[in-house]
């Protein structure tokens, strides 16, 4: 997740104060950024703090140390020496071998006995959340603040058996042995007066009254769904960053940003900050318990100073948290932090991965990415080991773990020479008394290009980098010391997200650029990958939606709303196609979408692409598309399912999944639930006649 900075405020109050010099502080500042590029960080490796004063005072230094200003936080910490992460006061960094009951499968595939789609997850065995969740016979959606419960058995019956209001807003919800876990956040704000900057010839302070972000895990037994039970309800200082969940524990990182603690250090930014007050309780965050009647039954810190690390080389005072939730013991958890900042998140069976890529006003101000690797142990996580690459990494998706081995897919720019040329590169790291050291590695692919998509499976890899013509690289990763480029193959647009159909065969999800007219609308598409021939990788359908008048998804930045059914080979891909001109079709034309040997030799190896462009209508669509998907005959387009609620009057969706139950699809929104049987499914534009549907009450407002 990139770090978010949150000026806003801060300008507006500038903005209505006389002679307050705020063009002067921006440019200032602007030109202090520019000046102070990090282009990598020193070393990552994790050392614990021996007292809690050490702590307090590490903290402090780093607040007047980063000369806090309007558009972030920067500046030249001293370097401390280094400790292994063995000598941690209390034993807890040791890493025993961790346990598991699991057993992944290397391909990336899942598979199940259930006759339903479930959520697009990375490791099968590692539950990642989403907005839906079903077991085959109710759905689980969370709208913001509210948790609907559906039964859809039978689905010409639908009906929503019982709501659940929670705490703050989210789009993220679990579902195991009878329980949903519902994750909620509350956002940063302050109340009475206004936030200055206050210039040295000033004295005006009227400093408000801060809150930080907090973060809401609610358990709800709905193994009687007509009737759920909130059975506790747990707020954790800072904002949900990511989270997993493997054999009913829920791994949760939860971040303060450096700006979240305007609570106890209201004249950030100021030229008289005070830090001499700061404590261990004001620098950690807390924690509050409620039980189902809604009281308090434990508060506190979430974590003591024993848990807390930082890296050799500061990195700021932002506090990271990864909280270890049981939700089959009562939701008692664990927590260790780290004094950084937040990033992104890979999660194995064993281990998970949090990195650290500072961000600020500007962006890109470091090359480098930290990688702090904590074990699963018993039913929590310990740290274990650190490293660094080069680069930045774009999702989780381009990190993975394998044989030991963690590989990471990144993309370097040079800030410092202000050459923005990027470059792609993967690095393979191994485990070695505690650090993570590079062992192999592909560096100074694509120059120009950027990273739009990676997928590592087993002991292949998979790299799509994009500038207009889209190469996807074939990585051959069975020497972890060795790793090479085996095949490239271009096509016109780019893939953002690679799943597999079996070790041979590839489908992705991505944007459709026509080489010929790469500024006309741009398509959504779907293909597949042939790489039987792994040094020689061809394209061996494709079908796009849009063409001529452009198409936008949701699946092309967030996999979760990429519904592939593998058992039936079945896709659902929410889709929104526009109601432009179609005069762009005489120029755009999907077929011949390859070539390969003669005209234009884009060094491809292709035998017979299945080209489909799907029929469009006019009006536009927003919706589901329901498609069959078979690697010998490509995609069949079986219905779409309309999700504008015209009768309603009510237009937008915040989110829209696809998913089948038996031989049914769905269309699920906030608005309401449209289906069909899958052998009828009828296209239809804005209205149509849905087999089954369901709209919730907020759509009838």
């Amino acid at each position: 997740m990139r770090r978010m900075y949150r000026p806003v405020a801060l300008v507006v109050a500038l903005a209505v104060l006389p002679g307050c010099g705020l063009v002067d502080i921006i440019l200032e500042s602007i030109l202090d950024e520019l000046q102070n590029v990090n282009p990598e960080t020193g070393s990552a490796k994790l050392i614990p703090f021996d007292s809690e004063q050490e702590m307090v005072d590490y903290f402090s230094d780093q607040v007047e140390s980063r000369n806090v200003s309007l558009f972030g936080f920067r500046g030249d910490p001293s370097v401390v020496d280094e400790v292994s992460l063995e000598g941690a006061p209390d034993g807890s960094a040791a890493a025993p071998a961790p346990p598991s009951a699991f057993q992944g499968g290397d391909d990336g595939a899942t598979s199940t006995d259930t006759d339903f789609s479930q959520t697009t997850i990375q490791v099968e065995g590692v539950d990642e959340p989403d907005v839906v969740k079903t077991d085959g016979t109710h759905l689980y959606i969370i709208d913001g603040g509210t948790l609907r419960i559906v039964s859809i058995s039978p689905p010409e019956q639908l009906a929503e058996l019982a709501t659940v209001q929670l705490e703050g807003a989210g789009r993220n919800i679990f579902l195991h042995a009878g329980k949903v876990i519902a994750l909620t956040e509350t956002g940063f704000f302050f109340a009475g007066g206004g936030v200055v900057i206050i210039e040295p010839a000033f004295d005006i302070a009227p400093v408000p009254s801060f809150s930080r972000p907090k973060t809401y895990v609610t358990v709800i037994d709905v193994s009687t769904p007509a009737a759920p039970v909130v059975l506790s309800t747990t707020s954790f200082e800072g904002t949900p960053s990511a989270s997993r969940m493997i054999d009913g524990v829920l791994h949760l990182v939860v971040s303060n940003f450096q700006n979240f603690f305007f609570d106890v250090l209201p004249r950030l930014g100021l030229p008289t900050l005070e830090t001499a007050s700061l404590d261990s309780d004001a620098i950690l965050p807390g924690f509050e318990r409620t039980d189902a009647g809604g009281e308090v039954i434990d508060s506190g810190s979430l974590l003591t100073w024993r848990e807390m690390f930082r890296p050799t080389d500061p990195d700021g005072f932002g506090v990271v948290s990864l909280v270890s939730l049981d939700v089959d013991a009562d939701a008692a958890f664990t927590a260790v932090g780290i004094v950084a900042e937040p990033g992104l998140v890979f999660s194995s069976l064993t281990a998970i991965y949090l990195t650290d890529t500072e961000f600020n006003f500007f962006s890109n101000t470091r090359n480098t990415t930290d990688i702090y690797k904590f074990d699963y142990v018993g039913r929590g996580a310990v740290p274990v080991a650190t490293g660094s690459v080069p680069g930045r990494v774009l999702n989780q998706f381009s990190m993975d773990e394998h044989a030991g081995h963690l590989r990471v897919a990144t993309t370097t720019v040079d800030p410092r020479e202000f050459r923005f040329t990027p470059e792609n590169n993967v690095f393979v790291l191994a485990e070695t008394g505690g650090e993570l050291e590079i062992v192999g590695s592909v560096t100074n692919l694509a120059p120009g290009e950027t990273i739009r998509s990676a997928r590592f499976l087993g002991d292949r890899g998979y790299l799509v980098t994009f500038e207009q013509i889209d190469p996807l690289f074939t990585l051959d990763l069975s020497d972890p010391a060795d790793p090479k480029v085996i095949g490239e193959l271009k096509v016109p647009g780019f893939s953002t997200f690679i799943v597999p159909i079996d070790r041979n065969h590839l489908l992705t999800v991505g944007q459709f650029i026509p080489e010929v007219a790469p500024f006309f609308p741009r398509g959504v598409q779907l293909s597949i990958f042939d790489v039987t021939q792994f040094d020689q990788p061809r394209l061996a359908a494709l079908v796009v939606l849009g063409k001529g008048t452009g198409a936008s998804s949701e699946a092309l930045h967030n996999p979760k709303a990429f519904t592939y059914f593998a058992e039936r080979g079945l896709i659902a891909l929410p889709v929104s196609i526009f109601d432009n001109p179609v005069f762009f079709n005489d120029f755009i034309d999907v077929g011949p979408v390859v070539e390969g040997g003669t005209g234009t030799d884009t060094g491809m190896a292709v035998d017979e692409l299945v080209a489909v462009t799907a029929p469009e209508m006019r009006g536009g669509f927003d919706g589901v598309v329901i498609f069959s998907v078979n690697v010998d005959t490509g995609f069949e387009e079986l219905g779409r399912i309309s999700t504008r609620f015209d009768d309603a009057g009510f237009f937008f969706d915040s989110f829209t999944r696809g998913l089948f139950i038996g031989d049914n699809a769905f269309a699920v929104t906030n608005n309401g639930i449209r289906g069909g049987p899958l052998t009828d499914l009828t296209s239809h534009r804005q209205t149509g006649s849905p087999a089954f549907e369901l709209l919730f009450d907020s759509t009838q407002e």
